[in-house]
């Protein structure tokens, strides 16, 4: 009796063990697949999120520059390319370069003969390069300005305030982008202004007031007369700048020397500096250019890198 007892006992502690044993291969079977279909859900989202911001910046960069195809067939010899300035109105097409309109009655409004002041003002964005450039201006103690365009989506919002929050001008490049949109009228441009403006409002707090026409207020897309366009943004205490220095980043070929010398070469020649640069994806040399051009700028006699403000007297190609 006494070994069929310690039999019994042995038995059931080997059931117990293998009960044991059962539950916790079940256990297993099931925590373990489970943790790995949340891995890769969290994954797939993380990747998806990606790529639906990825082809969001596709879409955007297509409907202002056109397809793929477009951008190389529109690619010419320099022979031809330099009669073709004029932007491509369905596509977006790109801004033209007006560095060599006539500005002299830009003067600069606080002391003619001293100070030269100079404004650094990055067009398009923000980008994947905000951030960077944001990074450069803060290791250089520099203010710079931001005319932006609304891009909603959540990968940039920090973007949009941390270009406030670090006392960078806030500006508007319209809402789209889209040259053709944008120009077809007057009430086409209001609704893309208003939109602009609303949309800066919400993400940031403040409410712009210094804008730049894309292309230029001498560009030759719109369907409007450019003064028209200027009253109502008057009405609405915005005020338009044009530039007189262009990096010319947006040109095919452009690259982190020649945007160096485009911009370094042409600020002596003035007392009051507009420079038009680009923030975008495709700009990667004006941002590898940044700290050269701040660094010798700064070198310069008597020359100050500033933001625009109400005390900035506008750089504008029309009259």
């Amino acid at each position: 009796m006494l070994d069929r007892s310690r039999k019994n006992k042995v038995y059931s502690k080997k059931i117990k063990r293998l009960r044991r044993g059962i539950v916790i291969t079940v256990v297993a079977a099931c925590i373990i697949p489970t943790c790995i279909c949340v891995i890769l859900s969290v994954r797939y989202d993380r990747l998806n999120a990606k790529y639906k911001q990825s082809t969001a910046d596709l879409e955007w960069y297509r409907q202002r520059y056109g397809s793929e195809l477009s951008i190389l067939s529109a690619v010419q010899p320099d022979t031809e390319a330099e009669t073709d300035n004029v932007p491509d109105a369905e596509a977006g097409g790109f801004e033209q370069d007006y560095s060599d309109v006539d500005t002299s009655g830009a003067l600069n409004p606080e002391d003619i003969e001293g100070t030269r002041y100079v404004y650094l003002t990055f067009d398009d964005g923000p980008s994947i390069y905000t951030e960077e450039i944001l990074d450069i201006l803060k290791e250089n103690d520099v203010k710079a300005t931001f005319f932006v365009c609304g891009k909603p989506d959540a990968k940039y919002v920090d973007a949009y305030k941390r270009i406030v929050d670090e006392g960078h001008t806030l500006g508007m490049h319209s809402y789209s982008h889209k040259y053709a949109e944008i120009y077809s009228s007057l009430d086409s441009f209001k609704e893309d202004f208003d939109k602009l403006r609303i949309f800066l409002y919400q993400t940031t707090g403040v409410w712009a007031k210094y804008y730049r026409f894309p292309g230029g207020s001498s560009n030759a897309v719109s369907k409007v007369d450019i003064k028209e366009l200027e009253d109502f943004l008057e009405g609405t205490d915005a005020t338009f700048y044009d530039w007189n220095i262009s990096a010319k980043d947006d040109k095919a070929g452009n690259t982190k020397e020649s945007i160096y010398a485009n911009i370094v070469d042409n600020v002596p020649k003035f007392k009051h500096c507009i420079v038009l640069m680009h923030d975008a994806a495709d700009k990667r040399s004006t941002v590898d250019a940044l700290p050269d051009i701040i660094r010798d700028i700064k070198a310069m006699d008597d020359t100050v890198i500033v933001p625009i403000t109400d005390n900035t007297l506008p750089v504008q190609h029309i009259k």
